[in-house]
Order: C-alpha cells, then structure tokens, then sequence
C-alpha cells in the first residue's frame, strides 16, 4: 500500500506537469494573461493537454485514495476523492461558455484549492509541525493568498500561483504521507 500511494501521487503530478507543461508550449501567451491554469481548457489546440493532465491527475488520486484502510487517514483519502471530482468538474466546465458555466468553474476551483490546504495543514498538524512540512504548508498559504489576490485583475500571476500552489501540495503529499502511513501501519 505505501508505495502504491507514493506512485499515484508521483504520477499525478507528472500528469499535471507535463500536461500543463505541453499546454504552455503550445500557446505561452496563458503565462500572461491571468487567466490561470483554466486559459488552456478553452483552445483547442491546447484542450488535449490540458485535459489529460488534470483527469491523469484526478485518476492517480482517485486509485491512491483506495488505498488507504485505515480510519486515521480517512481525512487524505475523501479529500482525494472530492477532489478529483472537482477536477473533473473544472476541465467539463470551461470559464468562457457562460456565467453559470464560469460559476461553477470557479466554485469548484474555489472548493478544490480550499480543501487542499485544508488537507495540507492537517498533515503538518500530524506531522506534530516538523519544519519541512510546515514550510511546504506555509508556502502552499502564500500561493493560495495569491491565487486569490489575482483571481480578480487582469494583470497578475495567477497561474504561476496556482502551478506553485499544486507544487507545493504534491511535494507535501511526498514528504508526509510516507511518515503517516508508516505510523498508521505500526499502530493499526
């Protein structure tokens, strides 16, 4: 069980870096248009891309969330599973169809980045704060305040905060899940 996690989540963030990384060099006009990582669900020269990186990386969390037993990682588990609801929710909805359709978007957008933080400082908390976890978090924080700081403006770096923002929540998946599961599996 505890390596299939760490490879599900490791394969999920190579399918949102290479997906979104594909999507930028098709069209990097997106680094400066503060649309966010959502600027490449709307072109179809660059809607393959993006989709299969983020449905890859809703795939690989929903496989790594079936593979928690134990009830003390309940928390990890359901939020792999909302959120890989909510990925999907995002790349079907694309912010430039209509206002319901830019609505739920963003609510899911909004829901997902939520839940994701939320999960991150519950594992630093696990963690009983060990500093590296903490930093990740604590970065994780920054990006998020700047997701929504320029969610907003039409000048900004909103899809830089958000690439930095799902970096940082990978790489504190990567540091904290090997020591909890560890610990589950020693005292389950």
């Amino acid at each position: 069980m505890h390596t299939r996690v760490l490879h599900l989540v490791g394969l999920a963030l190579v399918f949102f870096c290479v997906g979104l990384g594909v999507a930028i060099s098709l069209k990097p006009a997106g680094l400066a248009t503060n649309d966010g990582i959502s600027y490449y669900g709307i072109y179809t020269r660059t809607f393959a891309s993006f989709a299969i990186g983020l449905l890859g990386a809703a795939c690989s969390y929903w496989l790594a969330a079936f593979s928690f037993h134990n009830p003390k990682l309940n928390p990890v588990k359901y939020v792999f599973l909302i959120s890989s609801a909510l990925t999907i929710v995002i790349v079907l909805t694309p912010y430039t169809v209509n206002r319901i359709t830019d609505d739920i978007h963003t609510t899911a957008g909004s829901i997902l980045f939520s839940l994701q933080l939320a999960l991150s400082f519950w594992l630093v908390h696990r963690l009983h704060y060990l500093l590296p976890a903490a930093g990740l978090a604590l970065l994780e924080l920054a990006a998020g305040i700047a997701c929504a700081v320029y969610l907003g403006p039409t000048n900004g770096f909103l899809i830089q905060a958000q690439i930095l923002f799902q970096l940082t929540f990978g790489g504190l998946l990567l540091y904290s899940l090997p020591r909890l599961l560890q610990t589950a599996q020693s005292s389950g």
